[in-house]
């Protein structure tokens, strides 16, 4: 594998788990605000990281599934060419 590849696999992989944390920040923050302004326990802070925990996972898994099925058809062009 070259550097560039490498690079880009690096690169990929840290990008899905900012998306990861950031999703689940987010909706931490968003259900701790709603808890202070609506004066309840931490209800909403509870909701919102199981919510986010769900939607960020939901979006790895699928974007893991991308990166593997375009990995595939890499391998699936290489084995033509070496097949002509």
């Amino acid at each position: 594998m070259n550097k560039k590849k490498t690079s880009y696999a690096v690169f990929q992989y840290s990008t899905i788990g900012i998306q990861l944390a950031a999703t689940v920040t987010l909706f931490v923050v968003g259900g701790y605000k709603l808890d202070e302004y609506l004066d309840r326990t931490p209800v909403l802070t509870i909701i919102g990281a199981f919510a986010g925990m769900g939607i960020g996972f939901y979006h790895l898994i699928k974007q893991l599934m991308e990166i593997d099925a375009k990995e595939k058809s890499k391998e699936n062009q290489e084995r033509k060419k070496w097949l002509r």
